[in-house]
């Protein structure tokens, strides 16, 4: 069978090194959305598929996203099943910001905040259902180094707690 659907996916990044000890503070947006498409059915109808298949799906979460989730588990009500696993939607938005600033030697601190959620379908987008993470931590800047060390100190007690549908590097 053929599902009918458009989906796009957008990205933006902004990075400034500000004037004085070599701060920089990085930036980045992302956006997706998808629609069924009206498809012939029978006897002339047409028929709407609003699930995407689960490859052609959005989901969110992880060290790339909103990294006070574990890798995929950012979602909806809608869009994680009973047990908490992530079934993606058809809409994302996801918005963070990062302030990276030289500590000591090769160790550097970056605070940052990450806001971002996964919807059932594209017109569900709310910036008001985003959820926020915002963290400090220290992490090693060598670039050989195949595991970067971190530490991690959740800002204000705001952080999303562990639940059986979310995991939290702040838990």
């Amino acid at each position: 069978s053929e599902v009918g659907f458009v989906k796009s996916f957008m990205q933006g990044f902004l990075y400034r090194r500000l004037p004085g000890r070599g701060v920089v503070v990085a930036m980045g947006a992302r956006l997706g959305v998808a629609v069924g498409v009206a498809e012939a059915g029978p006897e002339g109808t047409d028929i709407t598929i609003k699930d995407l298949p689960a490859s052609e799906r959005f989901f969110a979460g992880g060290d790339t996203t909103v990294r006070g989730f574990s890798l995929d588990q950012l979602g909806t009500e809608e869009t994680l099943d009973p047990q908490g696993y992530p079934q993606g939607g058809n809409g994302l938005a996801v918005f963070n910001i990062e302030a990276r600033a030289p500590y000591w030697k090769n160790i550097q601190m970056v605070g940052f905040i990450d806001a971002g959620n996964v919807f059932k379908f594209a017109g569900d987008i709310r910036l008001g259902d985003l959820r926020v993470e915002e963290l400090v931590e220290t992490h090693d800047r060598d670039p050989i180094a195949l595991d970067r060390p971190a530490f991690a100190r959740c800002l204000m007690g705001l952080c999303p707690r562990a639940s059986s549908s979310t995991s939290t590097a702040c838990s």
